[in-house]
């Protein structure tokens, strides 16, 4: 595939998606290939940051080229010059990107949308940007103009850096993982960073946004009840969580493939969109199937590394309201596993991105029904299902034993052990290497629902691991009412025990609650009693911050001395708390931070992780990974 077509394709896919529940095709679906497209998309790749004076406030923005000719672009502010003032929830879409650099001139054409996605669901305006700029070493000098209802034009200036300058100021340090959902072990926790990082996030400096598109998580995502919404860049593309390793960041995401078209009223609606884009959008939403895409972004710049796609490979599945979890890879020993909604598996080399195996998939997504993903722990993967769990060679594939079924799984090391927990109303203790049960114990609380206990939803994604403990919420019912306890368990010996309780009976927003584990404390939250810090060989209360109350879908993850608390990860607002959390103190670090990206969420089970490595922030947005910088940066000198 050529670069162009590289570009095209993304660029393109940036505005498509689909459903599963769609009127029936028009055509034969065509069989599903043997083997997903590998590109590997070349040339040289510059990035620039650039600050649009003379059309009322400075706006900031960035811009990547590939080969001289622009492939991305973000904006931080949605409100730029020739555009009508944002209303609803609005966001900026790129709808293309032309141009081209010769004799170090550079000129670019970006094709710009401002939509709103609720209340209303409508386009707001379009404009062309236009940037004629010259380059003289890193600077970066020229003018800019805008088309639409209000032209505008001034001058730009900033800075441009090639690929080995990004990678000297800004590539990930070796040993700066985040190799799985919950991070580098299981409590939600990164890699030691030991250096100075930022007291406030509105001081968090955006880096990039990838080259890579890939589309909204639920909690933007277009639904059934509102098909139009397709339209305005909220077609879904799951919400996977990216993961890191060796300096290069990767997702799993699906795009659909465009098999079926509406039929009825529907047919007649798409006849009255006169945007392509958004008559596209609208189309691919009748899809039946997607294709698994798995991409790989390098974590200094942004650029796309290399891109497997595989065409019609899972069902195509739309909704604002998926109430599952979310298929999040997982990667060790030079080898990305990835597995699909339609419960497909897949091993790339994660340097080449050559596909190594493959099991499964192919079928439709069932509904409200995804895995966290799977498990690697040495060279065994652990693929953690409701029919069964199973080891598998992480070289090959093959099956290496059977095991109980289960919800999910979590590594722990234990003495300096490696242990799958398997996650479920039982917890199963297993030796990777071999399956062998180790250990079992019943999950703790529950209420009765008709002779039948119910633990609700802390067997979930939020159940959290360090060393040998065990940490999640109970369900149980007082007064009438379903409130949660924080518990711990043990692994001693052979066996599970109760550790602790901390009957904090708070309520549960959606019945869940978010945890993660640093220094040796646990961090949640509750609707009702707020923030909590928990001392973990205890359970007694350190500090509870009664204010920062806690919503749906919550997560906390942590780094170093620092905690960031997304308090609600469900209706796709990405607004990330900060506090300081060493050993014996739990307290706020500025206010609440809104990223200034097109923001996602996913709904009302698993969330969207954000990503700490090396003081950069990795976040998933609706349209693509950005990257923000939280390394603090020295003060400045005074005569």
């Amino acid at each position: 595939m050529s670069r162009h077509s590289f570009r095209f394709a993304v660029c393109m896919t940036g505005i498509l998606a689909a459903t599963a529940l769609a009127a029936p095709p028009t055509a034969a679906i065509p069989p599903i290939p043997q083997a997903p497209t590998l590109i590997q998309p070349g040339g040289a790749y510059q990035i620039a940051w650039l600050e649009l004076a003379g059309g009322g406030e400075p706006v900031r923005v960035f811009l990547a080229l590939r080969d001289g000719k622009p492939v991305q672009f973000w904006s931080l502010q949605k409100q730029l010059p020739g555009l009508p003032k944002a209303e609803g929830t609005p966001k900026l879409l790129t709808d293309g990107l032309r141009g081209q650099t010769a004799a170090g001139n550079i000129k670019a054409h970006i094709d710009l949308r401002l939509v709103s996605i609720w209340a209303p669901m409508r386009r707001l305006g379009m404009t062309t940007l236009s940037l004629d700029l010259k380059a003289q070493d890193t600077k970066l000098t020229g003018t800019w103009s805008t088309t639409g209802e209000k032209p505008a034009n001034g001058q730009v200036s900033g800075l441009i850096l090639d690929e080995a300058s990004a990678r000297q100021a800004n590539a990930i340090a070796p040993g700066q993982d985040w190799p799985w959902f919950y991070g580098t072990l299981s409590a939600c926790r990164g890699p030691d960073y030991g250096k100075p990082m930022v007291d406030d996030l509105a001081a968090a400096r955006p880096l990039w946004r990838s080259e890579t598109v890939s589309l909204s998580g639920w909690g933007t995502g277009v639904d059934a009840r509102y098909k139009t919404r397709a339209a305005y860049g909220t077609l879904c593309g799951g919400s996977s969580s990216p993961v890191v390793a060796d300096g290069l960041v990767y997702l799993y995401h699906y795009r659909p493939s465009g098999d079926a078209d509406p039929q009825g009223p529907d047919a007649e609606q798409l006849a009255r969109f006169d945007h392509p884009q958004e008559r596209e959008g609208f189309r691919r939403f009748f899809s039946t199937r997607a294709d698994v895409v798995v991409s790989c972004i390098d974590g200094a710049t942004g650029k796309t590394v290399w891109e497997s796609v595989w065409p019609l490979k899972q069902g195509n599945y739309q909704t604002h309201k998926w109430r599952g979890n979310n298929h999040t890879p997982a990667i060790a020993r030079g080898t990305l596993v990835v597995s699909d909604y339609s419960w497909g598996l897949y091993a790339h080399d994660a340097k080449t991105g050559q596909l190594k195996w493959s099991r499964g998939g192919g079928g439709p997504v069932p509904h409200d029904h995804g895995a966290v993903g799977p498990v690697i722990s040495g060279d065994v993967v652990v693929w953690a299902t409701s029919g069964g769990t199973l080891g598998l060679d992480l070289a090959t594939g093959k099956p290496l034993w059977n095991g109980p079924a289960a919800g999910s799984a979590r590594r722990m090391v234990i003495d300096g052990k490696e242990r799958i927990l398997l996650v479920g109303q039982t917890l199963i203790l297993i030796d990777p290497a071999s399956g062998q049960v180790l250990a079992r114990a019943d999950y703790p609380g529950g209420i009765d629902k008709k002779g039948r206990k119910d633990v609700g939803r802390g067997p979930g994604a939020n159940l959290v691991c360090d060393g040998p403990y065990i940490v999640s919420f109970e369900t149980v019912k007082v007064a009438d009412k379903n409130v949660g306890n924080i518990f711990a368990l043990k692994v001693a010996a052979h066996a599970i025990e109760p550790a602790w309780t901390n009957r904090i009976q708070g309520e549960m927003e959606d019945g869940h609650v978010g945890i993660c584990i640093a220094n040796g404390q646990v961090y949640t939250g509750f609707r009702d009693r707020g923030a909590y810090c928990i001392d973990l060989a205890t359970g007694k209360t350190i500090k509870n911050l009664p204010e920062f109350t806690a919503h749906s879908n919550p997560t906390y993850i942590a780094v170093d001395n620092r905690v960031f608390w997304q308090p609600e990860c469900q209706h796709g607002r990405q607004r990330v708390q900060l506090f300081e959390a060493d050993k014996g103190t739990f307290a706020p670090l500025g206010a609440n931070w809104s990223p200034p990206h097109n923001d996602t969420t996913a709904y009302g089970e698993m969330p969207i992780s954000n990503v700490v490595v090396d003081g950069r922030l990795i976040i998933r947005g609706m349209d693509g990974i950005y990257c923000y910088d939280l390394r603090k940066q020295p003060a400045a000198s005074g005569r």
